[in-house]
């Protein structure tokens, strides 16, 4: 059975897992996480219609995570989403976000058609530029970025996911890796394939962003403090 806000509100450490289904507590990737979802999949969770503000008072939580969720969103929905975050965090806390990066090499494509044929649900094309845009019109002002595409390059700062866990990432998903001889033998079939067709114009990029390299699922992840 889901949590109550009256429950959730007396936690302390309280943090939040926005739009995530079931990454929350006791998963030891989420300590004290709870789950705000429409649909929630986890005990430690509440159901809630994240384009209504939270039941909670202002300044109380400690964290905030949320992965691939703002992408299903219209863009006014992003910024209020923004602005509420900002009044539940207690000052000198962090919203950590992740969505997919339009700037991939192997979605690049979805800008010029203007969606995501694969996936009709996400709203809006998620890049660095954009979030930029919805951040200044928040009351965050600016964001920081740690995992971004600009100019067909993958660019990697630091990021301590004590802070907050995302799955999306070179290092945790595993899709970015292959495992047993079947999946060593896809990864050499599909580099194989991969340079028949493109000779020595097969770039790194092209290596790195297949399936089974460490570049094929990545996230855009940024921080929104309040100061």
């Amino acid at each position: 059975m889901a949590l109550t806000w009256e429950e959730i509100a007396a936690r302390d450490p309280l943090r939040l897992n926005l739009g995530c289904g079931n990454g929350c507590h006791p998963d030891r990737r989420y300590p004290n996480y709870v789950c705000v979802d429409l649909r929630p999949q986890a005990p430690c969770a509440v159901r809630h219609d994240l384009t209504h503000p939270l039941p909670l008072p202002d300044a109380c939580v400690e964290r905030i995570v949320s992965e691939h969720f703002l992408e299903h969103m219209d863009r006014g929905s992003i910024i209020a989403i923004f602005a509420e975050c900002f009044r539940v965090l207690r000052p000198g806390s962090l919203a950590r976000f992740a969505v997919p990066d339009y700037l991939h090499p192997r979605y690049r494509h979805c800008l010029d058609l203007g969606y995501d044929p694969r996936r009709r649900d996400h709203t809006v094309l998620t890049t660095r530029p954009l979030i930029e845009e919805l951040v200044a019109a928040s009351p965050f002002g600016v964001a920081q970025f740690h995992h971004f595409w600009r100019d067909g390059q993958f660019v990697e700062r630091p990021i301590d996911y004590e802070l907050g866990y995302i799955r999306r990432t070179p290092e945790h998903d595993p899709r970015n890796r292959s495992s047993g001889w079947r999946e060593h033998a896809g990864r050499i079939v599909r580099d194989v394939g991969e340079y028949m067709r493109h000779g020595t114009r097969t770039t790194a990029t092209h290596r790195d962003t297949r399936r089974y390299h460490r570049l094929y699922v990545t996230s855009l992840v940024f921080d929104l403090v309040k100061q």
